[in-house]
């Protein structure tokens, strides 16, 4: 694979949200409510539309597949579990480290939303980040240097420097990594996105839904 386009479909990836919101802010959007998240499908798009025009592959080699309704159910609740268990076995070190503080502080923009917008959020973020930082990125490097771990640790770094900002602070990043080490595993084991996308939604859907509540679980 040409090494030059391999490149530009990764700057879209990891530069796609940035440039989104920079657009948004250009043409005066708002940066409140959920008209910024409906942004955030520009990037997905993009990237799909790189993946189909530019590269001339199918959107299976970024891993738009599912081996099946019993496959996906599977994995899909394996990956849930593996998420929600880590976040509360891990939960004594983050309070020992101060980062779910960070964690919760970030959560707390997110409290006076409705039941319905949490659920908007949440899926947006399980599909739009998936895509990019998931689908193209472990694919695409894997196929440059032949190292799925390398892969993993490229994407790794990017989407958890890509969360720094107006939310999430560097703490709250830290403690994003468990559930974000989990959604990689679960890549490479599966290659499905549909699979991915589902456990991130979830597990999002939980955070956001015990957002405000001192149980809340960490949102990836």
């Amino acid at each position: 694979m040409d090494w030059v386009v391999v490149l530009g479909g990764l700057a879209l990836s990891f530069g796609g949200f940035e440039a989104v919101s920079r657009l948004q802010d250009r043409l005066g959007g708002p940066s409140d409510g959920l008209e910024p998240h409906v942004w955030k499908w520009l990037v997905p798009a993009a990237v799909a539309g790189y993946v189909l025009a530019v590269e001339g592959r199918p959107l299976s080699s970024i891993g738009w597949t599912v081996a099946g309704p019993l496959p996906f159910a599977y994995h899909t609740a394996v990956g849930l579990a593996a998420m929600l268990g880590s976040a509360l076995l891990f939960s004594p070190l983050w309070e020992a480290l101060g980062t779910a503080d960070a964690m919760r502080d970030g959560m707390a923009a997110f409290t006076d939303r409705s039941v319905a917008e949490r659920l908007v959020v949440a899926g947006t973020a399980g599909v739009t980040e998936e895509v990019p930082y998931r689908g193209y990125a472990v694919e695409r490097v894997t196929a440059l240097t032949g190292s799925p771990l390398l892969a993993a640790a490229v994407s790794l770094v990017a989407f958890l420097a890509a969360h720094v900002g107006e939310h999430w602070s560097r703490a709250a990043a830290v403690q994003m990594a468990q559930p974000t080490v989990v959604l990689l595993a679960l890549y490479l084991w599966t290659h499905s996105l549909p699979v991915v996308m589902a456990v991130h939604a979830l597990n999002d859907a939980v955070g956001l839904l015990l957002a405000g509540d001192t149980t809340a679980r960490p949102r990836e």
